[in-house]
């Protein structure tokens, strides 16, 4: 998107910015059908987002270490204290509830509820005390590319299928969370989280799911299958330390709703995935989905233009941008 919704300049060209958002969309909109493969086999969705996020926690942890220098100055324990709340919400109360309902419905039906993330990023955005409003363009294409991702589901045959009641509250209180949680990051992380940063939010995410597993244990017990393996390590490297760590880039680029589209791309994938990979037929609605999805987000982008005024909130003078209370000047981890 080529302006920020929080008043700043863009950092990088356009077209950086959207293969940034194009990636994201490819690396989250698997993540969808992975999911759904690895609570396949009867494991807690709870185990797997305590194992999921414990790894990635690890992994950027390790890459912390390895890239951290001696005259860097590290995060603060309040900084890090504050990663970890984000990471309980945006990535763990996320995922813990993306996880648990997928085992009731299609990657695509838990695709088409994430798709509301935009719009629940607007109202976020205003019930968190933003300044200023989103044009009704805006809007409209935010609602052009909803109406997009329906069109998409409701060709794909036994798309809505469900088998429990409290499926659809789940993915809307996913959803939700993301929404909230990406908001809540452009204001306190606006620009961007550090490594450790980042490590410290995979690793409240994992305490999310090991507390709901102390609650509700569920099937301990891991099938090591090539299959569920797959799904561990596909969430937990990929969609997770890959996947967020281009996401807190968007965010320090573009602004919370302007992330949040990425959630339209996401059934997309699923279709081009089907189409090159399972060989499923594409029709004239999924074509004319993908073609209402494309140009909702050329609309949003069209309404973003001379626009300088902020859709989400700023950064609260009494907190602190710098992750360290340290020297000016050094770059923290």
């Amino acid at each position: 998107m080529s302006h920020t919704e929080h008043g700043g300049s863009e950092h990088g060209p356009v077209l950086s910015t959207f293969s940034l958002l194009l990636a994201l969309g490819i690396l989250w909109g698997i993540t969808f059908p992975m999911v759904r493969m690895g609570v396949a086999f009867g494991t807690s969705p709870f185990l797997l987002v305590a194992l999921d996020f414990g790894l990635a926690a690890g992994l950027m942890l390790g890459i912390a270490l390895a890239t951290g220098r001696q005259s860097e100055t590290w995060p603060s324990v309040r900084y890090l204290g504050g990663s970890a709340l984000l990471g309980a919400l945006l990535i763990g109360g996320n995922n813990l509830l993306l996880f648990w309902g997928v085992r009731f419905t299609t990657g695509g039906v838990a695709a088409v509820v994430y798709a509301t993330v935009p719009l629940l990023a607007v109202v976020a955005g205003l019930a968190l005390g933003g300044r200023s409003h989103i044009s009704g363009m805006a809007l409209l294409a935010l609602s052009l590319g909803l109406i997009g991702v329906l069109v998409l589901e409701f060709t794909v045959p036994g798309g809505g299928l469900l088998t429990n009641d409290w499926t659809i509250p789940a993915l809307i209180g996913g959803a939700g969370a993301q929404a909230v949680g990406t908001v809540l990051v452009v204001r306190y992380r606006p620009t961007g989280e550090t490594r450790l940063g980042l490590a410290t939010q995979f690793g409240g995410a994992s305490i999310v799911g090991a507390s709901a597993l102390l609650l509700f244990p569920g099937a301990l017990r891991l099938s090591p299958t090539p299959a569920l393996l797959g799904s561990i390590l596909f969430v937990s490297l990929v969609s997770g330390a890959a996947g967020y760590t281009v996401f807190f880039e968007l965010t320090r680029r573009s602004g919370a709703v302007s992330t949040s589209l990425v959630m339209y791309l996401t059934p997309i994938v699923g279709l081009l995935f089907g189409a090159f990979v399972l060989s499923e037929t594409v029709g004239p609605t999924e074509i004319a989905g993908l073609a209402i999805i494309l140009a909702a987000l050329a609309l949003y982008e069209f309404s973003l233009r001379g626009h300088r005024t902020p859709a989400d909130p700023k950064l609260p003078p009494s907190v602190p941008e710098s992750p360290s209370s340290g020297p000016v000047g050094r770059r923290p981890v």
